[in-house]
């Protein structure tokens, strides 16, 4: 009778994980963190060619890489009012997005997506 009862026990406990796995109670958290991924993936994906909140190639952003910052600061390149690269400074200078516009252009066939100053801009001015 005990060993019944162990058999019992162990092949529920084999069968349940793979059950649940199969059938499933809800999401898994993996198939969540994908879904948050895929949904944040504009803002938060820096493994494309270009960084669209900041209208420059991933590679050159130093809004997004601090070792791109730190070389860029260390070559003088350094915009202290808006802490950025003078040379992607678009507030100080509106002239360096159109070089960068035309990188973009050039490989997409299309204008680049709006930066994240673009868009708080807009944001602002329909308040």
């Amino acid at each position: 009778m005990r060993t019944k009862k162990w058999r019992t026990v162990l092949i529920a406990s084999l069968i349940t994980p793979a059950l649940m796995a199969v059938g499933g109670c809800g999401e898994s958290a993996r198939a969540k963190r994908a879904k948050a991924r895929a949904a944040n993936a504009a803002h938060d994906d820096h493994s494309a060619w270009w960084c669209a909140e900041h209208g420059v190639p991933e590679e050159v952003c130093a809004l997004c890489s601090g070792k791109v910052a730190k070389e860029m600061k260390a070559k003088g390149d350094w915009c202290e009012k808006h802490d950025r690269p003078d040379s992607q400074c678009f507030i100080c200078h509106p002239e360096y997005k159109e070089k960068f516009a035309a990188q973009y252009r050039a490989k997409y066939g299309k204008e680049p997506p709006p930066t994240e100053d673009e868009d708080k801009a807009k944001s602002d001015a329909k308040k």
